[in-house]
C-alpha cells in the first residue's frame, strides 16, 4: 500500500504468494513499485529519490508473513513503524542500521546477526537488512551490470560482497561471525589493558627513582601528633570546601540557564523579524502556504500585528532575564570569593608540613610515605591487569576453532556452484564464458560477457547462488524480485529462454515478483498456472485517486502512530 497525502492518491496491490507478473509500458511505475518493496523492508534501493517521487511524499506499507505471523511495516522517508496483524504497534525506528534503525527489528526476525568491517574506521558495524536481501533482488538500475550490487550503501563495508557470499552460501556459518565479533571485542580489550598496564609500569618506575633519591626512612610515630593534626585540619577544610563548591555549581548552572534562554529569545526575534519582512513584501502571496505542513495562512494586517506583538513579548522576556542575570552574576561573585577564601585556609596545613624532626620535614616524610603507598598500590593494579590479560587471551584462543574455514566444505560449495553455473549458462544460451570466469564463487562476471550475454550471465549467476544456498545453508526464503530482465536488446529466442529459465529455476515455495514490459514469444504453457498478472496502465499513474480512501483508512492511523512518540 502506497499513500500520498499531498496528491490525495494511493495504490493497493496484493501479490500472490507464488508467481507474480508485473507488466506495463514504460513510465507506468513498474520499477518504482518493485523498488518500494524491499525499500520498505529496510533496504536502500537506487533511483527512488527522483523529483517526481519526492514531490508525492509517499508513505509506504508492506504487509508480509514470516514465521507464521503477519506484520505491517510503514516507511515514511527514514521513519519506520512495525505493527502486528491487529495493527498494534510493536516498535518505532529511525534509519536503517543505526542505534534506532529498523535493522534492530528485522535482523533478529531473519536470524541475521552479522557485523562487518567499516571502511571509514576499520571497526565492526551492523550489516542492515539489505545485506540479507542481496541474493533475492535484481534491480533494473544496478543489478544487470554486476551481481549483488542492487542496493545503495553496500560499499560502506570492506569486502562486503565476498563476506556476504561466504555467509549466504554457507562457507562461513553464523558461529564464525559471532566468533569474529567476540574476537574483535577481546582484541580491543587486550589493547586497552596493555596500554593501561604500560602506563602504570611507567608511573611505578618514575616513583621508584624518586624514592631512591629521597632516602627518607623514619618511624611514623615520630610525626604522630602532626599526622593527627593534619587529618583534622584537612577534614575541616574539605567539608567547608564541598559546601561552598556545591553553592558555586548551583549559581553557575542558574547563570548558564539564563544565558541560554536569552540566546534562544534572540534567535526567535530574528526569525519573527524575517517573517514580518516577508509578510510586508508586496510580492508575498495571500494566503501564504506553510512550508512544513501545507496549511494556508492569511497574510492580513491582523496577522502582521500579531507578529509584531510576538517580537515585543520576546524583547520583554529578554529584559526580565537580563535583570535576573545581573543578580545571579553578583551572587556568583560572592560565592566564588567564599570558595577562594576556603582554599586559602590550606596555609595552616602548609605550616604543619614545614615542621622538622631529625633534619627531615613533615612534608618530606609525607611524600616518602606516599611514594611507598603509591608504589604498592601500582603493583597491585599491574598484577590485576596481568591476570585480566591472561583471561582475555584464553578467551581469544578458545575462539580459534570457530574462526577456521573448513577447506573441504568450501571446496564442495565451490564445485556445486561451478556445476550450476555451467548448467545455467548453457540453459540461457551463454557460450562466451570460460571456466576461469566463474572458477570461484566470488568472481565478478565482466571480462568475456558483453552485450546481451552479460544480463543472461548475471541471471545464471543469481540462480546458481540461490541453488547453492539451498543445498549448503539454512536461511529464511525471501521473495525473488527481478526487474526488467530483457536488457541489452535480447532477441526473440533469448527473451523466451530468459522467462522459461526464471519460471523453472525459482526455488521451491519461493514467491516470485517479476517486472517486465511484456513477455515476447513466451507461450502460455511456460508460465506457471498460479501466476497472478498485475498490469499497470497510464503514464506516471502508479498512484490513483480511487485507492486513496481505502489505503488512507487502512494505514493512516498506523502512519500517525509511526510519527508519534512514547
Amino acid at each position: 500500500m502506497i499513500l500520498s497525502k499531498t496528491e490525495k492518491k494511493a495504490r493497493k496491490i496484493e501479490f500472490s504468494p507464488a508467481t507474480n507478473l508485473l507488466t506495463g509500458e514504460n513510465d507506468v511505475g513498474k520499477s518504482t513499485l518493485i523498488k518500494i518493496l524491499y525499500n520498505t523492508l529496510g533496504a536502500d534501493v537506487p533511483q527512488l529519490n527522483n523529483t517526481r517521487w519526492k514531490r508525492a511524499k509517499a508513505v509506504c506499507c508492506v504487509k508480509f508473513a514470516l514465521g507464521g505471523k503477519d506484520y505491517y511495516i510503514i516507511r515514511d522517508e527514514k521513519f519506520f513503524g512495525v505493527f502486528d496483524a491487529n495493527r498494534e504497534l510493536i516498535s518505532r525506528h529511525v534509519g536503517l542500521s543505526g542505534e534506532r534503525g529498523i535493522a534492530h527489528f528485522l535482523n533478529p526476525l531473519l536470524k541475521f546477526r552479522i557485523e562487518l568491517e567499516r571502511k571509514e574506521d576499520s571497526k565492526l558495524g551492523l550489516a542492515g537488512p539489505s545485506f540479507y536481501y542481496l541474493p533475492f533482488y535484481i534491480d533494473q538500475d544496478n543489478g544487470w551490470t554486476a551481481s549483488w550490487a542492487s542496493f545503495n550503501g553496500l560499499q560502506q563495508f570492506t569486502r562486503y560482497r565476498t563476506n556476504m557470499l561466504e555467509y549466504h552460501l554457507g562457507v562461513r556459518p553464523q558461529r564464525y561471525y559471532d566468533a569474529k565479533r567476540k574476537s574483535v571485542e577481546i582484541e580491543d580489550e587486550l589493547h586497552d589493558l596493555g596500554s593501561r598496564k604500560d602506563a602504570l609500569l611507567a608511573v611505578r618506575d618514575s616513583y621508584h627513582k624518586r624514592k631512591a633519591a629521597r632516602q627518607v626512612d623514619l618511624d611514623p610515630a615520630v610525626f604522630r601528633k602532626e599526622i593527627e593534626q593534619l587529618v583534622d585540619e584537612y577534614n575541616a577544610i574539605y567539608g567547608r570546601q564541598q559546601d561552598v563548591l556545591h553553592k558555586l555549581k548551583q549559581v553557575r548552572n542558574e547563570r548558564y540557564g539564563l544565558e541560554s534562554e536569552i540566546s534562544i529569545l534572540r534567535r526567535a526575534i530574528k526569525e519573527l523579524e524575517g517573517d514580518y519582512a516577508y509578510a510586508e513584501d508586496p510580492k508575498t502571496p495571500n494566503p501564504v502556504g506553510c512550508p512544513t505542513c501545507g496549511t494556508e495562512i492569511e497574510n492580513s494586517i491582523v496577522e502582521r500585528f500579531g507578529i509584531l506583538d510576538d517580537i515585543d513579548n520576546c524583547y520583554a522576556l529578554i529584559d526580565q532575564r537580563r535583570k535576573k542575570l545581573v543578580d545571579v552574576q553578583a551572587n556568583e561573585q560572592t560565592v566564588d570569593a567564599a570558595y577562594r577564601e576556603v582554599r586559602s585556609e590550606l596555609s595552616s596545613v602548609d605550616q604543619l608540613l614545614r615542621r622538622q624532626r631529625e633534619n627531615v620535614t613533615f612534608a618530606e616524610f609525607v611524600t616518602a610515605e606516599g611514594i611507598k603507598e603509591v608504589m604498592s598500590s601500582l603493583s597491585e593494579d599491574i598484577n590485576v591487569l596481568s591476570e585480566q590479560e591472561s583471561d582475555r587471551q584464553a578467551s581469544l584462543d578458545a575462539l580459534k576453532d570457530d574462526l577456521k574455514v573448513d577447506s573441504k566444505h568450501k571446496k564442495a560449495i565451490n564445485e556445486h556452484y561451478q556445476a550450476r553455473m555451467k548448467e545455467f549458462l548453457a540453459a540461457l544460451n551463454v557460450h562466451v564464458l570460460e571456466l576461469s570466469d566463474y572458477k570461484s564463487y566470488d568472481r565478478q562476471i565482466k571480462a568475456n560477457a558483453l552485450g546481451s550475454d552479460l544480463p543472461r550471465s548475471l541471471l545464471a549467476q543469481c540462480m546458481a547462488f540461490l541453488h547453492t544456498m539451498e543445498k549448503f545453508n539454512h536461511f529464511t526464503l525471501c521473495p525473488l524480485i527481478i526487474d526488467s530482465p530483457l536488457q541489452q536488446d535480447q532477441d526473440k529466442d533469448n527473451a523466451e529462454t530468459i522467462f522459461r529459465f526464471i519460471f523453472s529455476r525459482t526455488l521451491p515455495g519461493q514467491q516470485l515478483i517479476l517486472g517486465t514490459v511484456a513477455l515476447p514469444g513466451v507461450p502460455d504453457d511456460a508460465i506457471p498456472g498460479d501466476t497472478r498478472n498485475i498490469e499497470l496502465t497510464g503514464k506516471y499513474g502508479l498512484l490513483i485517486d480511487s485507492d486513496y480512501a481505502t489505503v488512507s483508512s487502512e494505514i493512516g492511523e498506523m502512519h500517525e502512530i509511526t510519527l508519534g512518540s512514547d
